[in-house]
């Protein structure tokens, strides 16, 4: 089945502010069709009078339906080098992935479906349902998406022709600034030698000036029902892994990656899930605790070494996904073109290696804002340190028997001991540690607490992003995510780590880690799926039950209004669970062995709700090209490799589990801590750290047995690049002939 006709059926949506006047919208109108771009919907625009009012006294938003002719959007293709499977005229090398152009199309035409046929026939990746293109088998309903987002951001307020238009008078009077600086464009057009005339444009993005005076507030993809059902469906099978082919036509990169990054981790937890579960069950045979058990501590070395074959073989699994995505190929001036941000500004310069105009913002200015991001994110960790701090001490993990502990003579207080807070968690206090549901509440307030903090850093993680002025989406989407990961990382593990080196009590440890995990996979759950589906349902009920008056106006608003007012899908929240999970499985193995065996389920429930929610709580994501899950990644990493250094203090200090193996090095305090014998104490913490020096060269060496990117993946690459000569040299050879041709005819004149 092909994707609906394009000239016939919106791609993307715009959405107008209600403060927006019928003129300001004419006008962009007329400038988006004079851009190429077809205005085919347009909701609430021609309302009049009370039919432009809600019932609520609110005016309704116009929602324009947007797309264009293939024409405009195969040149837009061309533009922004897209990579597209093609076909070739060698014998060996029936396809390869090439940048489309549009004199060219012909080896592209349907070359896409012919090459998922022939790729299940060679049995490169996993068949699946053939995707839905266009007509000619060209584009996807992302790539269409992606194309039309790609024409809207950099089409300029003004033609490059024209000196002024009812747009920009409009603007003009509105006092909104649209203009790049005049002088400017005269000092480096006289740099250059050319006219003025030859530059883009002197203009911004028209698209730029609309968001940021708030004049539009939305412009996403339109849904396709058909394509979202049949994703849901094939999701949904519990069978079968995420159709990631289809997510990703439909969705784009970014989202494909993620429920492909889902779906490994859930297959590759069966390893660490299965050893865990037989870890837990022995345990409970032998009658053992998680003190004691002689087993536990190996089930933390092979968590290690399972986290890093898991990250490993993700890294070859995004290796063939961007090869079949079209995305392995990217260079810094395609991430430009794919995702340049309308909001990036900078002086105009030329660009030293396309010998263009483009905007230019100093590297140094950008790493001094970020020192200054930095240091704000510090002083709010503080902040935060404090609540955790409160926290602790209402919770009972920090009482009188630790300032005991820190000064039996009572001369020098606890640092982190806050008497008041502390009683309240004392026997008869309203946090009762005694009492099974009054020591709930003070862990349901830290998680109220953990919520608001992380929604309120989040605005704020976006203001600085914003301030430090990225040129790309992905490069801004980085310093977004590492700024927000930074932080929910560290509300989610500074009271594991508080109990597992400073109070090292791994029954403490493990049932505030039993806690956070069960509790936060629930919560997971509840919010991002059970809690909006109760409140849409409420509100669809609620608005049923009104008036058939209201029931009109509610009637009034076409499918596309609906769209637009939906909530905005923030795919961060999906990535930090899984990370935050991924760190429960890993950096406290030994006191958690069961943790990646109920991991499982869960992300088999979360992949499924997830896949709903994109289609029905939120609004359609823009289409990001990617070529891997970026900065995750890394903490991936920085993960895994920290776990080492967390189990073995696990093993050597906050257990008894290495006094199983080393008894005659360790004794007990009055507080029942173990301690180490001072005769030997230097070589216990020998022992301890030799072992992490072996699991960190092991490792290294574990992870060096296994290449990167798969050889097929390769071989393919090789071939892309051997075509690639291969051609140039027949060019050359042609153009010598072609010399040499008229050199003879010079000679026989």
């Amino acid at each position: 089945m092909s994707l609906p006709p394009l000239q016939s059926n919106p791609v993307l949506l715009m959405r107008f502010a209600p403060k927006a006047s019928r003129d300001l919208i004419r006008c962009v109108i007329n400038r988006l069709t004079q851009g190429g771009i077809i205005v085919v919907i347009s909701e609430n625009y021609e309302a009049e009078g009370k039919n432009a009012v809600h019932n609520s006294g609110e005016e309704r938003p116009v929602v324009l339906g947007l797309t264009a002719t293939q024409e405009f959007l195969e040149n837009e293709a061309e533009i922004v080098n897209l990579i597209k499977p093609s076909r070739t005229n060698h014998e060996y090398i029936k396809f390869v992935m090439e940048h489309f152009t549009v004199a060219s199309r012909g080896n592209f035409i349907n070359a896409a479906k012919d090459l998922e046929e022939h790729a299940k026939k060679k049995k490169w990746w996993r068949k699946e349902a053939t995707s839905e293109y266009d007509s000619d088998g060209l584009f996807t309903h992302a790539e269409r998406a992606m194309l039309l987002e790609s024409m809207l951001n950099f089409l300029p307020v003004l033609d490059n022709m024209d000196e002024s238009s009812d747009l920009s008078k409009l603007f003009d009077t509105m006092g909104i600034s649209y203009r790049v600086s005049g002088n400017m464009i005269k000092s480096m057009a006289a740099k250059i030698h050319v006219k003025k005339a030859s530059f883009s444009s002197s203009t911004t993005s028209l698209c730029q000036v609309l968001k940021t005076h708030g004049i539009v507030d939305v412009v996403c993809p339109v849904h396709i029902p058909h394509i979202r059902s049949k994703i849901e469906r094939k999701t949904f099978s519990f069978i079968s892994p995420p159709p990631l082919k289809a997510i990703r036509d439909y969705y784009g990169e970014a989202v494909a990656f993620y429920f492909a990054w889902m779906h490994h981790m859930t297959v590759w937890f069966v390893i660490p899930g299965g050893l865990g579960l037989f870890v837990f069950l022995l345990r409970n045979f032998r009658g053992e605790t998680i003190e004691d058990c002689d087993f536990t501590p190996l089930f933390g070395i092979v968590t290690f070494f399972w986290a890093i074959l898991c990250v490993r073989f993700w890294e070859r699994k995004e290796a063939r996904l961007s090869y079949k995505f079209g995305t392995f190929a990217f260079t810094t001036q395609d991430r430009v073109k794919f995702g340049q941000r309308p909001n990036f500004e900078g002086k105009m310069r030329l660009n030293p290696i396309t010998g263009k105009m483009e905007k230019y913002y100093p590297a140094y200015k950008r790493g001094i804002k970020v020192v200054a991001s930095a240091l704000v994110t510090i002083v709010l960790l503080a902040g935060a340190s404090v609540i955790m701090v409160i926290s602790l001490n209402v919770q009972g993990y920090i009482s009188q028997e630790d300032q005991e502990r820190w000064d039996p003579s009572g001369e020098n207080a606890h640092p982190l001991y806050f008497p008041w807070f502390a009683s309240m968690a004392d026997e008869g206090g309203i946090f009762d540690t005694n009492s099974y549901w009054k020591s709930m509440v003070p862990a349901l307030l830290r998680a109220v607490a953990v919520t608001t903090m992380n929604k309120q850093y989040s605005k704020i993680a976006e203001q600085l992003s914003e301030w430090e002025n990225h040129e790309t989406l992905v490069d801004h989407e980085n310093s977004l995510i590492l700024k927000r990961l930074l932080f929910e990382t560290f509300d989610a593990y500074i009271i594991l780590f508080y109990l597992a080196i400073y109070e090292r009590n791994i029954t403490m440890l493990r049932a505030e880690l039993v806690g956070a995990f069960n509790v936060d996979s629930f919560r997971r759950l509840f919010t991002e799926s059970i809690l909006p589906y109760i409140k849409r349902r409420f509100t669809i009920k609620k608005s049923s039950g009104k008036s058939k008056k209201q029931d009109d106006d509610l009637a009034g608003s076409g499918i596309l209004t609906v769209e637009a007012g939906l909530a905005e899908y923030d795919q961060f929240d999906d990535y930090i669970e899984m990370l935050i999970q991924f760190g429960y499985v890993t950096l406290f193995a030994s006191a958690y062995p069961l943790a990646s065996f109920i991991a499982i389920f869960g992300n088999i429930c979360e992949s499924r709700s997830d896949a709903w929610k994109l289609g029905h709580l939120y609004r359609m994501p823009n289409p990001v090209r990617r070529s891997d899950i970026g900065t995750w990644k890394l903490a991936l990493r920085v993960m895994v490799w920290t776990s080492a250094l967390t189990n073995c203090l696990l093993f050597a200090f906050t257990s008894n589990q290495m006094q199983q193996w080393l008894p005659s090095n360790f004794t007990t305090d009055s507080f029942g801590r173990p301690m180490l014998v001072s005769e030997n104490a230097h070589e216990t913490v020998l022992i301890m750290f030799a072992i992490e020096h072996a699991l960190f060269l092991i490792g290294l060496f574990v992870r060096s047995l296994v290449d990167k990117t798969p050889q097929d993946v390769v071989i393919e690459i090789e071939k892309r690049q051997w075509l690639h000569e291969s051609n140039l040299a027949k060019a050359r050879l042609h153009s010598t002939k072609a010399i040499d041709s008229r050199g003879q005819e010079k000679k026989a004149d």
